[in-house]
This record gives C-alpha cells, sequence and structure tokens, in this order.
C-alpha cells in the first residue's frame, strides 16, 4: 500500500467534498435570489452543514469510480477513507 497515494486521494476525498458543499449552496442561493454576503454565510454556518455535507459527498462518487477504473485502488482507499471521516464527524456533531 502506497501511503502517499491514500493520503492524496483523502485530501482529493475532502476537497471534493468541499466544492459539492459549496456548489450546493451556491445553487440553492441562486435560486432563492439571496446575496452573495448570505450565501457565504450559508457556506460557512454549521447549522444545516450536515444535509449539504451529505449532498456534497455524492461527488465524491464519480471521483471514486475513476480511480477504481484506473487501477490506481490507494487512491481510491483514500477518497473513501475521507468519506469516512466525514461521515463521522457528522454524526458525532449530531449528538
Amino acid at each position: 500500500m502506497n501511503k502517499k497515494a491514500v493520503i492524496i486521494g483523502f485530501i482529493i476525498g475532502l476537497t471534493t467534498t468541499f466544492i459539492g458543499v459549496s456548489l450546493y449552496t451556491i445553487f440553492i442561493g441562486i435560486k432563492l435570489d439571496l446575496t452573495t454576503n448570505e450565501i457565504t454565510n450559508k457556506v460557512l454556518s454549521s447549522s444545516v452543514l450536515g444535509k449539504r455535507a451529505s449532498i456534497g459527498v455524492l461527488l465524491n462518487l464519480p471521483v471514486f469510480y475513476y480511480f477504481l477504473n484506473k487501477k490506481k485502488e490507494d487512491f481510491a482507499k483514500g477518497v473513501l477513507v475521507s468519506i469516512v471521516l466525514v461521515a463521522v464527524i457528522f454524526i458525532v456533531n449530531k449528538f
């Protein structure tokens, strides 16, 4: 197992999740006619972040399957670890 590849996959997974949450929030903000400051505050707020993160994690699925199809299992492991870490953080945060 290549630890460097797992770490790179982990960083890619976290980055993809952040991009997914941001895109979802921006899309909803535009749909609701919010200002840029209101959209930025919604991206950074933690009140409904768990719900948005679950949608943001969906963006990791194509990345995960891409790494599997390219026979880069160590990168895919890192993406999977990032998905599990995000899930655990939000489960612990829920209580």
